[in-house]
Protein backbone atom coordinates (compact mmCIF):
# COMPACT_ATOMS: atom_id res chain seq x y z
CA UNK A 1 0.00 0.00 0.00
CA UNK A 2 1.38 3.38 -0.93
CA UNK A 3 1.20 6.48 1.23
CA UNK A 4 0.89 9.70 -0.44
CA UNK A 5 1.59 13.26 0.84
CA UNK A 6 0.75 16.61 -0.49
CA UNK A 7 2.04 19.53 0.63
CA UNK A 8 0.97 22.65 -0.79
CA UNK A 9 1.16 25.29 1.82
CA UNK A 10 1.26 23.01 4.68
CA UNK A 11 -2.07 21.62 4.04
CA UNK A 12 -1.83 17.17 3.73
CA UNK A 13 -4.64 15.26 2.16
CA UNK A 14 -4.76 11.46 1.76
CA UNK A 15 -4.63 9.16 -1.00
CA UNK A 16 -7.27 8.22 -3.35
CA UNK A 17 -7.66 4.65 -4.04
CA UNK A 18 -6.88 4.18 -8.45
CA UNK A 19 -10.52 3.37 -9.93
CA UNK A 20 -10.83 0.87 -13.24
CA UNK A 21 -9.37 4.03 -15.55
CA UNK A 22 -6.10 4.27 -13.85
CA UNK A 23 -5.88 0.28 -13.53
CA UNK A 24 -6.65 -0.06 -17.09
CA UNK A 25 -3.81 2.32 -18.64
CA UNK A 26 -1.10 0.76 -16.13
CA UNK A 27 -0.27 -1.58 -19.00
CA UNK A 28 1.56 1.27 -21.38
CA UNK A 29 3.88 4.52 -21.86
CA UNK A 30 2.77 5.44 -24.85
CA UNK A 31 4.75 4.63 -28.35
CA UNK A 32 6.13 1.29 -26.89
CA UNK A 33 8.36 3.23 -24.76
CA UNK A 34 8.01 0.65 -21.82
CA UNK A 35 4.84 -1.98 -20.67
CA UNK A 36 4.04 -3.24 -17.34
CA UNK A 37 1.29 -6.15 -16.80
CA UNK A 38 -0.73 -6.83 -14.19
CA UNK A 39 1.40 -9.41 -12.90
CA UNK A 40 4.03 -6.93 -12.69
CA UNK A 41 2.07 -4.54 -10.94
CA UNK A 42 1.55 -7.00 -8.57
CA UNK A 43 4.98 -7.82 -8.35
CA UNK A 44 5.51 -3.96 -7.34
CA UNK A 45 3.27 -3.96 -5.10
CA UNK A 46 5.25 -6.69 -2.84
CA UNK A 47 8.82 -4.92 -3.46
CA UNK A 48 10.07 -2.71 -0.79
CA UNK A 49 8.39 0.77 -0.58
CA UNK A 50 10.47 3.59 -2.79
CA UNK A 51 10.13 7.04 -1.77
CA UNK A 52 9.45 9.49 -4.44
CA UNK A 53 9.23 13.45 -4.80
CA UNK A 54 7.40 15.54 -6.60
CA UNK A 55 7.37 19.34 -7.01
CA UNK A 56 5.31 21.40 -9.70
CA UNK A 57 4.94 25.07 -9.93
CA UNK A 58 0.75 24.50 -10.47
CA UNK A 59 -0.68 26.79 -8.21
CA UNK A 60 -3.35 25.50 -5.84
CA UNK A 61 -6.29 27.82 -7.45
CA UNK A 62 -5.23 26.77 -11.35
CA UNK A 63 -7.99 23.12 -11.55
CA UNK A 64 -5.42 21.93 -13.92
CA UNK A 65 -3.22 21.31 -10.70
CA UNK A 66 -5.72 18.68 -9.31
CA UNK A 67 -5.93 16.14 -12.62
CA UNK A 68 -1.96 16.87 -12.18
CA UNK A 69 -2.37 15.40 -8.64
CA UNK A 70 -4.45 12.53 -9.37
CA UNK A 71 -1.85 11.50 -12.14
CA UNK A 72 0.76 11.15 -9.17
CA UNK A 73 -1.66 9.83 -6.68
CA UNK A 74 -3.07 6.69 -8.70
CA UNK A 75 0.67 5.79 -10.12
CA UNK A 76 2.22 6.33 -6.58
CA UNK A 77 -1.12 3.74 -5.53
CA UNK A 78 -0.70 1.08 -7.75
CA UNK A 79 3.12 1.14 -7.55
CA UNK A 80 3.52 0.80 -3.91
CA UNK A 81 5.10 4.17 -3.76
CA UNK A 82 5.47 6.57 -0.88
CA UNK A 83 5.04 10.48 -2.41
CA UNK A 84 5.44 13.55 -1.30
CA UNK A 85 3.88 16.08 -3.48
CA UNK A 86 4.62 19.79 -3.03
CA UNK A 87 3.79 22.71 -5.23
CA UNK A 88 3.31 26.45 -4.24
CA UNK A 89 0.36 28.44 -3.07
CA UNK A 90 1.63 31.18 -5.64
CA UNK A 91 4.18 31.00 -8.28
CA UNK A 92 7.47 31.76 -6.56
CA UNK A 93 10.63 30.70 -8.16
CA UNK A 94 12.90 30.88 -5.08
CA UNK A 95 10.18 28.77 -2.88
CA UNK A 96 11.05 26.09 -5.86
CA UNK A 97 14.37 26.50 -5.42
CA UNK A 98 14.03 25.64 -1.60
CA UNK A 99 11.26 22.45 -2.49
CA UNK A 100 14.37 20.94 -4.84
CA UNK A 101 16.76 21.59 -2.03
CA UNK A 102 14.82 20.36 0.66
CA UNK A 103 13.97 17.08 -1.59
CA UNK A 104 17.26 16.46 -2.52
CA UNK A 105 18.55 16.66 1.57
CA UNK A 106 15.86 13.80 1.60
CA UNK A 107 17.67 11.44 -0.64
CA UNK A 108 14.50 9.72 -2.50
CA UNK A 109 14.46 7.47 -4.67
CA UNK A 110 13.09 9.48 -7.63
CA UNK A 111 12.71 13.12 -8.16
CA UNK A 112 9.80 14.30 -10.73
CA UNK A 113 9.75 18.25 -11.31
CA UNK A 114 8.19 20.38 -13.59
CA UNK A 115 11.33 23.10 -14.79
CA UNK A 116 9.50 26.54 -15.78
CA UNK A 117 12.51 28.07 -15.49
CA UNK A 118 15.37 26.27 -16.69
CA UNK A 119 17.97 28.99 -15.60
CA UNK A 120 16.77 28.91 -12.34
CA UNK A 121 16.51 25.32 -11.89
CA UNK A 122 18.87 23.36 -14.10
CA UNK A 123 21.95 23.97 -11.34
CA UNK A 124 20.00 22.32 -8.72
CA UNK A 125 18.36 19.42 -10.68
CA UNK A 126 22.12 18.61 -11.72
CA UNK A 127 23.03 18.15 -8.42
CA UNK A 128 20.46 15.79 -7.57
CA UNK A 129 20.82 13.91 -10.64
CA UNK A 130 25.04 13.51 -9.23
CA UNK A 131 23.72 12.90 -6.13
CA UNK A 132 22.36 9.73 -7.82
CA UNK A 133 18.94 10.73 -7.52
CA UNK A 134 16.69 9.33 -10.84
CA UNK A 135 14.79 12.92 -12.38
CA UNK A 136 11.80 12.73 -14.63
CA UNK A 137 11.01 16.24 -15.93
CA UNK A 138 7.03 16.87 -16.75
CA UNK A 139 5.01 19.35 -18.51
CA UNK A 140 7.38 22.18 -18.44
CA UNK A 141 11.27 21.90 -19.15
CA UNK A 142 11.68 19.99 -22.54
CA UNK A 143 14.48 21.77 -24.16
CA UNK A 144 16.76 21.20 -20.86
CA UNK A 145 15.75 17.67 -19.97
CA UNK A 146 18.10 15.62 -21.99
CA UNK A 147 20.87 18.00 -21.50
CA UNK A 148 20.88 18.18 -17.33
CA UNK A 149 20.66 14.17 -17.19
CA UNK A 150 16.88 13.29 -16.76
CA UNK A 151 15.60 9.80 -17.55
CA UNK A 152 12.81 11.65 -20.12
CA UNK A 153 10.48 14.32 -20.24
CA UNK A 154 6.74 13.69 -20.53
CA UNK A 155 4.80 16.27 -21.71
CA UNK A 156 4.08 18.33 -24.83
CA UNK A 157 6.09 20.80 -27.04
CA UNK A 158 4.67 23.74 -26.38
CA UNK A 159 6.28 26.02 -29.07
CA UNK A 160 4.65 23.13 -31.73
CA UNK A 161 1.38 23.24 -29.25
CA UNK A 162 1.29 26.99 -29.73
CA UNK A 163 1.59 27.12 -33.66
CA UNK A 164 -0.85 24.21 -34.32
CA UNK A 165 -3.39 26.39 -31.89
CA UNK A 166 -2.58 29.51 -33.96
CA UNK A 167 -2.94 27.33 -37.33
CA UNK A 168 -6.05 26.22 -36.53
CA UNK A 169 -6.99 29.72 -35.57
CA UNK A 170 -6.00 31.09 -39.11
CA UNK A 171 -7.69 28.23 -40.64
CA UNK A 172 -11.18 29.57 -38.94
CA UNK A 173 -10.60 33.07 -40.52
CA UNK A 174 -8.66 34.97 -37.77
CA UNK A 175 -6.26 37.88 -38.56
CA UNK A 176 -5.77 40.15 -35.79
CA UNK A 177 -5.52 37.84 -32.50
CA UNK A 178 -3.80 38.10 -28.88
CA UNK A 179 -2.37 35.84 -26.90
CA UNK A 180 -2.96 36.03 -23.08
CA UNK A 181 -0.18 35.31 -20.93
CA UNK A 182 -0.59 35.05 -17.46
CA UNK A 183 2.67 34.18 -16.22
CA UNK A 184 5.44 36.09 -18.55
CA UNK A 185 9.22 34.39 -18.01
CA UNK A 186 7.38 30.91 -17.38
CA UNK A 187 8.81 29.55 -20.46
CA UNK A 188 6.33 26.94 -21.44
CA UNK A 189 3.97 30.30 -21.35
CA UNK A 190 6.07 32.01 -23.34
CA UNK A 191 6.74 29.44 -25.86
CA UNK A 192 2.95 29.40 -26.59
CA UNK A 193 3.12 32.08 -27.67
CA UNK A 194 5.58 32.35 -29.13
CA UNK A 195 4.50 29.68 -31.49
CA UNK A 196 1.03 31.31 -31.67
CA UNK A 197 2.72 34.83 -32.89
CA UNK A 198 4.55 32.63 -35.64
CA UNK A 199 1.60 30.80 -37.21
CA UNK A 200 0.35 34.54 -37.37
CA UNK A 201 3.61 35.80 -39.23
CA UNK A 202 4.25 37.72 -36.00
CA UNK A 203 1.65 39.91 -36.28
CA UNK A 204 -0.51 38.42 -33.25
CA UNK A 205 0.11 40.26 -29.78
CA UNK A 206 0.78 39.07 -26.51
CA UNK A 207 -0.80 40.69 -23.46
CA UNK A 208 0.78 39.85 -20.52
CA UNK A 209 -1.12 40.18 -17.36
CA UNK A 210 -1.22 38.52 -13.75
CA UNK A 211 -2.75 35.39 -12.15
CA UNK A 212 -5.19 37.66 -10.72
CA UNK A 213 -8.74 36.58 -12.33
CA UNK A 214 -9.67 40.83 -12.30
CA UNK A 215 -6.79 42.12 -13.86
CA UNK A 216 -6.79 39.24 -16.30
CA UNK A 217 -9.97 40.19 -17.68
CA UNK A 218 -9.31 44.06 -17.31
CA UNK A 219 -6.44 43.74 -19.53
CA UNK A 220 -8.41 41.95 -22.23
CA UNK A 221 -11.06 43.98 -21.83
CA UNK A 222 -9.00 47.23 -22.43
CA UNK A 223 -7.24 45.78 -25.51
CA UNK A 224 -10.57 45.06 -27.13
CA UNK A 225 -11.75 48.22 -26.25
CA UNK A 226 -8.50 49.78 -27.89
CA UNK A 227 -8.08 47.66 -30.81
CA UNK A 228 -11.75 46.69 -31.97
CA UNK A 229 -10.42 44.85 -35.13
CA UNK A 230 -9.09 42.06 -32.97
CA UNK A 231 -10.80 38.84 -33.86
CA UNK A 232 -9.11 36.04 -32.45
CA UNK A 233 -8.43 35.81 -28.57
CA UNK A 234 -6.07 32.57 -27.11
CA UNK A 235 -5.81 32.18 -23.30
CA UNK A 236 -3.04 30.22 -22.29
CA UNK A 237 -4.96 27.98 -19.47
CA UNK A 238 -7.72 27.62 -17.20
CA UNK A 239 -6.64 30.61 -14.59
CA UNK A 240 -7.40 32.96 -17.71
CA UNK A 241 -9.95 30.87 -19.84
CA UNK A 242 -12.74 30.65 -16.54
CA UNK A 243 -12.99 34.36 -15.69
CA UNK A 244 -13.02 35.20 -19.18
CA UNK A 245 -15.36 33.11 -19.86
CA UNK A 246 -17.86 35.00 -17.64
CA UNK A 247 -17.23 38.12 -18.69
CA UNK A 248 -17.85 37.43 -21.80
CA UNK A 249 -21.08 35.99 -20.98
CA UNK A 250 -22.18 38.82 -19.01
CA UNK A 251 -21.54 41.35 -21.82
CA UNK A 252 -23.11 39.27 -24.92
CA UNK A 253 -19.63 38.94 -26.22
CA UNK A 254 -19.24 34.94 -26.77
CA UNK A 255 -19.36 34.25 -30.25
CA UNK A 256 -18.58 37.48 -31.64
CA UNK A 257 -15.02 37.03 -31.74
CA UNK A 258 -12.62 33.48 -32.18
CA UNK A 259 -11.77 32.17 -28.49
CA UNK A 260 -9.36 29.21 -27.93
CA UNK A 261 -7.92 28.18 -25.26
CA UNK A 262 -5.02 25.68 -23.71
CA UNK A 263 -6.22 23.23 -21.05
CA UNK A 264 -9.31 21.94 -19.91
CA UNK A 265 -11.86 22.98 -16.71
CA UNK A 266 -15.72 22.27 -16.79
CA UNK A 267 -16.53 25.76 -17.98
CA UNK A 268 -14.18 25.52 -20.82
CA UNK A 269 -15.50 21.57 -22.19
CA UNK A 270 -19.22 23.49 -21.93
CA UNK A 271 -18.76 26.50 -23.79
CA UNK A 272 -16.75 24.26 -26.59
CA UNK A 273 -19.25 21.91 -26.91
CA UNK A 274 -21.86 24.84 -27.50
CA UNK A 275 -20.07 26.48 -30.08
CA UNK A 276 -19.45 29.46 -27.56
CA UNK A 277 -15.65 28.90 -28.36
CA UNK A 278 -13.34 27.69 -31.41
CA UNK A 279 -11.02 25.10 -29.47
CA UNK A 280 -9.71 23.79 -26.56
CA UNK A 281 -5.92 22.65 -26.17
CA UNK A 282 -5.61 18.91 -24.30
CA UNK A 283 -2.42 18.10 -23.14
CA UNK A 284 -3.45 15.37 -20.70
CA UNK A 285 -2.61 16.55 -17.57
CA UNK A 286 -2.94 13.22 -16.14
CA UNK A 287 -0.63 11.49 -17.68
CA UNK A 288 2.17 13.75 -16.81
CA UNK A 289 1.34 13.02 -13.42
CA UNK A 290 0.57 9.23 -13.76
CA UNK A 291 4.03 8.60 -15.89
CA UNK A 292 6.62 10.04 -14.31
CA UNK A 293 6.08 8.38 -10.90
CA UNK A 294 5.66 4.82 -12.93
CA UNK A 295 8.69 5.55 -14.99
CA UNK A 296 10.71 6.26 -11.95
CA UNK A 297 9.21 3.08 -10.18
CA UNK A 298 10.84 1.01 -12.93
CA UNK A 299 14.20 2.30 -13.25
CA UNK A 300 14.10 1.75 -9.63
CA UNK A 301 13.35 -1.83 -9.62
CA UNK A 302 14.34 -3.26 -13.19
CA UNK A 303 16.60 -0.27 -14.59
CA UNK A 304 13.78 0.67 -17.48
CA UNK A 305 13.53 3.50 -18.95
CA UNK A 306 11.78 5.16 -22.02
CA UNK A 307 14.74 6.26 -24.95
CA UNK A 308 12.93 9.00 -25.96
CA UNK A 309 10.33 11.77 -24.43
CA UNK A 310 6.48 10.85 -23.71
CA UNK A 311 4.52 13.56 -25.70
CA UNK A 312 1.41 13.78 -23.91
CA UNK A 313 -0.22 16.58 -26.42
CA UNK A 314 -1.33 18.42 -27.85
CA UNK A 315 -4.82 17.24 -28.76
CA UNK A 316 -7.43 19.43 -30.12
CA UNK A 317 -10.96 19.39 -28.35
CA UNK A 318 -14.00 21.02 -30.40
CA UNK A 319 -17.28 20.90 -30.26
CA UNK A 320 -17.14 17.47 -32.56
CA UNK A 321 -15.76 15.70 -29.34
CA UNK A 322 -16.20 17.64 -26.33
CA UNK A 323 -18.78 16.13 -24.85
CA UNK A 324 -17.15 12.92 -24.75
CA UNK A 325 -14.33 14.60 -22.71
CA UNK A 326 -16.61 16.08 -20.19
CA UNK A 327 -17.75 12.94 -17.81
CA UNK A 328 -14.06 12.65 -17.83
CA UNK A 329 -13.24 16.19 -16.77
CA UNK A 330 -15.86 15.55 -13.84
CA UNK A 331 -14.29 12.23 -12.68
CA UNK A 332 -10.53 14.54 -12.71
CA UNK A 333 -9.09 12.63 -15.68
CA UNK A 334 -9.23 15.19 -18.17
Amino acid sequence: MSKITEKTSATHTGVKRPNAFSRAITGALVAGAMALSASQAAVAQDADPLKFVAITHIVAADPFGNVLKRGFEDAAEEMGVELLYNSPAQYDTSQMLRMIEQAIATQPDGLALTMPDASAFAEPVREAIAAGIPVVVLNTGEEIAGEIGALNYVGQSEYRAGKMAGERMKEAGVESPICINFAPGQSQLDARCKGFTDAFDGSAEQISTTQDPTAITNAVLAHLNSSPDTDGVLSLGSLATDPLINEFRSQGAMGQIAFATFDLSAETLEAVRDGEMLFAMDQQQYLQGYLPIISLALYNRYGLKPTNNIQTGPNFITQENAEQVIELTQQGYR
